[in-house]
């Protein structure tokens, strides 16, 4: 089974928009190494993710109970393990999963992780984020939120464990003042590790250099940490002696996030025809025409890796329903678009926009009935601000977010075309069925000097406010008005 474990970064790599709920929930209320007190904690997680949590003791014999388990997972697993045992599962899982519980109670802190299993003949990927907790007698319980991944993340790690080439993700370590100390390991597929000489799975969240260590020769370390700092990619060679050989790797640097992709390729037997060329004047043509076959192959593997590091990318900053841009993504572009108008002096507007009663069209029609309706209405928002020059995300569910330039006057009429538009036909789920949607929306315009997050609550504020008056509304932070659909 292919695993990475991460008590860092979790708020970065988390997919689900619950997990960073229950992380705020979990940070606030943690002390030292009990965790979280095991009431309240769990109060407040089943009120933000009750279907996907899991809540679980420890035994005697260095076991975990199951005592409660929503509804998701029995229905992607087709089990429900309350009352069972960790150790039941597929041996290598049940390991894994008993050494993340156990290091979660032993350091009180939050540990998220990715796994992918083998169920029969389908592959599946989940994301877990693991919270101790203590109750009031001193107990001790883990809270474990687990959902099951979307297809285009299983994609995504199918694509590097297929890739001929080695593939390496890679953050950056900062200090107190966001100075660049260090690289570690984020994730990595196997053909890294065979490519280097190991036979040992690379460990994740190490330094880059214990996982890489011909990449921590100065020069080789210097390019890395330039290409952090700079914002540019790189490529270079780097030789060095594994198993009694020599190898020579290609390494080419492409940006991701505040971190980089490391791809490694093997062109050792491309430096072995070289050398050989100048040992052997007396076969010039033969071997001019060995180098030109391997250079070309070379190429090709290149342009190979080229389209797959691009695809990497996209699928990193979209979301995969709709292919709009998610979350983490919006709020990168969101930021450097406020930057820009604020050197413009242009206003700019976000509005945060909630499909009505959308539980129930999962509840009746089904979640494939769902997705078809959350796909219609990212065309619905696209077609209305496409030709606006805004900005278009999905937050997560059935939210959405725009931000755009104008004022509020500006964005209240946009609004109206979105529940206009709405109003006016029916979002399409089949061929034969159509569905008739309402949609709520909060209006918060920036003020001087106001940052994203700022901007983001007032205007989460506002669509609380649409929802509590009746839904079908558009509310406008730090206005008293409430508009009801045309």
């Amino acid at each position: 089974m292919h695993h990475d474990v991460n008590p860092r970064s979790i708020l970065t790599r988390a997919h689900a928009p619950e997990v960073p709920v229950l992380m705020q929930h979990f940070e606030r209320l943690a002390c030292g190494s009990a965790g979280a007190p095991h009431e309240t904690l769990k109060a407040l997680a089943e009120h933000a993710a009750a279907d996907d949590l899991m809540l679980l003791s420890p035994t005697a014999t260095g076991d975990y109970r199951y005592d409660a388990c929503g509804r998701t997972l029995p229905r992607t697993t087709g089990r429900d393990r309350t009352g069972g045992y960790v150790s039941n599962l597929q041996s290598d899982v049940a390991a894994f999963t008993i050494d993340c519980y156990d290091r979660a109670l032993a350091e009180g802190i939050a540990i998220y992780t990715i796994h992918r299993t083998v169920r029969t003949a389908r592959v599946g990927i989940f994301e877990r984020l693991i919270l101790p907790t203590t109750d009031a007698e001193g107990g001790r319980h883990l809270i474990v939120f687990c959902r099951q991944m979307s297809f285009r993340e299983e994609f995504l790690m199918l694509l590097m464990e297929t890739s001929p080439f080695g593939i390496v993700a890679v953050e950056a370590v900062r200090g107190p003042e966001s100075q660049l100390a260090g690289l570690s390991v984020l994730s990595a597929n196997q053909r890294a590790t065979t490519l280097c000489g190991s036979e040992a799975a690379m460990v994740l969240g190490c330094d880059l250099r214990e996982a890489l260590p011909f990449l921590a020769e100065d020069e080789s370390w210097t390019r890395l940490l330039q290409a952090v700092e700079r914002l540019q990619p790189d490529q270079f060679e780097v030789a060095f002696v594994a198993g009694g050989r020599q190898i020579w790797l290609q390494v080419s640097l492409a940006l991701l996030g505040d971190g980089l992709v490391v791809t490694l390729s093997d062109i050792s037997n491309l430096m072995l025809a070289n050398q050989s060329l100048r040992q052997r004047a007396a076969t010039l043509a033969l071997e001019v025409g060995i180098e030109r076959a391997t250079r070309q192959a070379l190429s090709e593997e290149i342009g190979l890796r080229e389209e797959r590091e691009k695809e990497l990318r996209r699928l990193a900053e979209t979301d995969p329903l709709t292919a709009l841009l998610n979350r983490r993504s919006f709020t990168e572009h969101a930021q450097t678009m406020m930057r820009d108008g604020v050197a413009e002096g242009a206003p700019a507007s976000l509005l945060i926009i909630d499909l009505d009663h959308f539980k129930r069209i999962n509840d009746t029609h089904g979640h494939p009935a769902g997705d078809a309706v959350i796909r219609a209405f990212a065309d619905l928002l696209l077609g209305v601000f496409g030709s606006r020059n805004a900005l278009v995300g999905r937050f997560g569910g059935e939210e959405f977010a725009i931000l755009m330039r104008g004022g509020p006057d500006e964005a209240v009429a946009a609004a109206v075309l979105v529940q206009q538009a709405l109003a006016g036909r029916t979002l399409p789920v089949s061929e034969t069925l159509g569905l008739a949607v309402t949609a709520s929306c909060g209006i918060a315009s920036r003020q001087d000097g106001e940052t994203l997050a700022g901007l983001t609550s007032r205007a989460d504020q506002a669509l609380y406010r649409a929802k509590s008056e009746g839904r079908n509304r558009i509310a406008v932070a730090g206005s008293d008005s409430l508009a009801a659909a045309a």
